[in-house]
């Protein structure tokens, strides 16, 4: 990553000399309207560096750098957009200053209201899935818990029916809600009493009991 954003920047330098160079040699006026949208150009460029310590610059995941990949479009769009009104600008710069000022600050405009809309929407993705993944932990902690129980079972019934019901947990709508926290706190308090109990058939049995009532009432929250 580090070696893509080196590689970036270079880019970003190589750029900034190009147009530079072309923009100075060749013979225009430099007016005001040319100092202009030659500063809103620097100012697209440098942007670019921001925009990508904020698009990558969070959690170093796959899925962070793909919701950060939209952002980076915009920004590159309002790099393009204002190098063409740069170019615009530079051949004709008899064109009065108020209307370099009006265009670019347009474009800066746009671009950046754009890309906080963006920045928003990944915020908004990002924490809709770190919901999900809160809400499936209860039955992904719950099999693994029964799993664990049935592996160290010595008694193979009450092993073979540990297994049952791992199985049942695991084919169970991972999702939870706040209507289920009673019956899930009930399965929490049975699965971790079959640590203690010296009937482990009965618990097993209100546990395959509690599951199908919570699986009932998940249908219906639906």
């Amino acid at each position: 990553m580090m070696k893509n954003k080196n590689l970036g920047y270079a880019v970003l330098g190589i750029l900034f000399a190009l147009l530079s160079v072309i923009a100075f040699a060749i013979p225009t006026a430099k007016t005001g309207t040319f100092w202009i949208a030659y500063v809103f150009t620097i100012v697209a460029l440098a942007a670019q560096i921001a925009i990508w310590k904020v698009a990558f610059g969070k959690e170093n995941t796959l899925k962070s750098k793909f919701f950060g990949v939209p952002i980076v479009h915009i920004g590159i769009v309002y790099l393009v957009v204002q190098i063409i009104a740069f170019v615009v600008f530079a051949a004709i710069p008899i064109l009065p200053t108020w209307s370099v000022i009006v265009a670019c600050a347009i474009i800066l405009g746009v671009s950046a209201v754009c890309m906080i809309s963006g920045e928003a929407g990944r915020n908004e993705i990002e924490r809709m899935d770190a919901k999900v993944l809160e809400k499936v932990f209860f039955i992904k902690e719950l099999q693994t818990d029964v799993e664990l129980f049935a592996d160290t079972e010595k008694d193979t019934e009450i092993s073979a029916a540990l297994q049952l019901l791992a199985e049942k947990i695991q084919f169970s709508d991972p999702m939870s809600a706040g209507a289920l926290a009673e019956i899930e706190e009930a399965i929490t308090e049975k699965v971790a009493e079959l640590k203690t109990t010296s009937d482990k058939m009965v618990v097993i049995k209100e546990l395959n009991s509690l599951l199908a009532e919570r699986n009932k009432k998940c249908k219906i929250l639906k």
